[in-house]
């Protein structure tokens, strides 16, 4: 099925037509699939076209995200930056209050502090410069204080991981894998000011190497549960699966209290911040396209 969804020119052809044999109408309830693939791009060309409920829901609520109400604090975890610095410049300038985590957070705290950290490359290292840089002005980025430290990634394992504090941070030190945030960064009364005045709360984040270093994104999701006022989103499977599996009462009361919003696709989320619309992603304009072009066809009949 790969290969066809993914293929080009004249295979690309075949494979949609043929796939469009088999039904009368296409709904794309697929929000997280925003690449132009096969099944949710080029089928829309041979079929009258629709988007689903879901897929309706979530291009709804996306626009809060992108004007959202104020204090707005963000939290974007990753394991790559590069893949996520068009996505950080935009969803800097609409923030309060950024929380970075996972190897995002690791690859800002080598470039500020000038650390090594196990993991992080050092051309990532290099284009988190220009957030370092941004953030001496604008000071948005909250940073999470105690951190813990493993000598290995197979485990938790006793002796072999400990916290360490940034303040403690000078140029040239050298840490092992840096691999979750320790629960107390979110005591502290910075992080608790931020997280309990927001009025919008985004969440595209695992803060720690799951499933052995899950305290950190625990103790992040009971803090965010405590503003009872504010519009919360939580977006993207990995971020959702973590807080279902670890707060599962939590997240079962999430999905019917219209203070939470849980997007299925957290990177269309983020592609959707980084273009400034959502109707600007691929797979929405082919139903545009779609429909416009069923309009013509009836005015030309």
């Amino acid at each position: 099925m790969k290969q066809g969804e993914e293929d080009k020119g004249e295979k690309l052809n075949r494979f949609v037509i043929q796939l469009s044999a088999l039904a009368d109408v296409y709904v794309n309830d697929a929000f997280g699939s925003w690449q132009p693939h096969g099944s949710t791009y080029h089928i829309a060309k041979y079929l009258p076209s629709y988007a689903g409920l879901c897929m309706q829901g979530e291009l709804y609520h996306v626009q809060s995200v992108l004007n959202p109400s104020k204090p707005f604090v963000a939290i974007v975890a990753g394991a790559k930056y590069d893949t996520k610095i068009g996505p950080l410049k935009e969803i800097y300038k609409k923030v309060d209050k950024l929380v970075l985590g996972g190897l995002i957070y690791n690859t800002y705290l080598c470039a500020k502090y000038g650390v090594k950290i196990a993991g992080v490359e050092e051309s990532d290292i290099e284009l988190a410069k220009e957030l370092v840089e941004q953030d001496k002005v604008h000071k948005k980025i909250l940073e999470l204080q105690v951190l813990v430290e493993t000598d290995t990634l197979d485990g938790r394992f006793e002796a072999k991981f400990r916290t360490i504090d940034v303040k403690d941070f000078s140029p040239g030190q050298t840490y092992k894998y840096v691999v979750d945030v320790d629960p107390v960064s979110f005591e502290r009364d910075d992080a608790k000011q931020a997280m309990n005045s927001a009025k919008t709360i985004f969440v595209n984040a695992v803060m720690g190497l799951m499933p052995h270093f899950w305290h950190g994104t625990s103790k992040m999701d009971e803090v965010i549960d405590k503003n009872r006022s504010a519009q919360k989103f939580f977006g993207g499977g990995d971020t959702l699966q973590t807080f279902k599996s670890l707060h599962p009462a939590l997240y079962e009361a999430a999905l019917n209290n219209i203070k939470y919003y849980l997007f299925t696709g957290g990177g269309t989320v983020l592609k959707v911040i980084e273009e400034g619309d959502p109707m600007g992603l691929e797979t929405v304009k082919a139903l545009i396209d779609n429909k416009a072009n069923y309009f013509k066809s009836i005015q030309n009949s």
